[in-house]
């Protein structure tokens, strides 16, 4: 005979899932993933390339290509 879960059981299960769902969106979690995975350059692309939106892409562009103009300036 199986018994229901209790509805505390049930709250429980559900808020545990939302907060490993919110910890695998952070910045935190996703450093974490790429940490722990066999391929870590494989996880690093999967992550931040696949991920990421086109215009986030863009602004991470724009963002490097500021900071190499500024270095070559100053060299």
């Amino acid at each position: 005979m199986t018994q229901e879960k209790s509805l505390n059981e049930k709250i429980d299960q559900i808020l545990a899932q939302e907060d490993s769902i919110a910890q695998r969106k952070s910045w935190k979690g996703r450093l974490t993933h790429i940490w722990h995975s066999d391929d870590r350059k494989q996880a690093l692309k999967k992550e931040f390339f696949e991920e990421l939106s086109k215009t986030a892409l863009f602004t991470l562009f724009l963002i490097v290509a500021f900071i190499f103009t500024l270095t070559l300036s100053v060299l």
